[in-house]
């Protein structure tokens, strides 16, 4: 969205707003001077809207870039991974994924909680 913009990560609220005007000036389906080009135009214009959405509200803008962050750190692994942990969900499905591997693993040892679940079976079958 920033690169949408054309405006850098630090960028504050009139730099965005400024950036999204020209933006919409240069994509609006009016300013188009072919018909066969109208719907890229419009699609374009409707990207720079919402890029505009989501940079200009504060809440959506820190969880676009926690999700940048979260996205650039998982190439990287290690500490930086433990780092976007810290910061919030980040990619839950990554976390799911990671969690159904550790419960496949043959020989693991059983959890507290899946000896109760086990348990709770063989009391209903019996």
């Amino acid at each position: 969205m920033y690169e949408l913009l054309a405006v850098a990560e630090t960028a504050g609220p009139a730099e965005i707003k400024a950036a999204y005007r020209q933006q919409a000036r240069r994509w609006h389906p009016d300013a188009c001077r072919s018909t066969s080009e109208k719907p890229f135009f419009a699609q374009q214009f409707m990207r720079a809207r919402e890029a505009y959405g989501v940079l200009s509200d504060p809440a959506l803008r820190r969880d676009y870039d926690l999700s940048l962050r979260a996205a650039g750190a998982s190439v990287f692994g290690g500490a930086s991974v433990r780092a976007r942990a810290r910061e919030g969900f980040g990619d839950w499905e990554a976390q799911l994924e990671g969690l159904w591997r550790r419960a496949a693993r043959p020989g693991r040892e059983k959890t507290w909680g899946s000896r109760m679940r086990s348990s709770a079976v063989e009391i209903e079958t019996a």
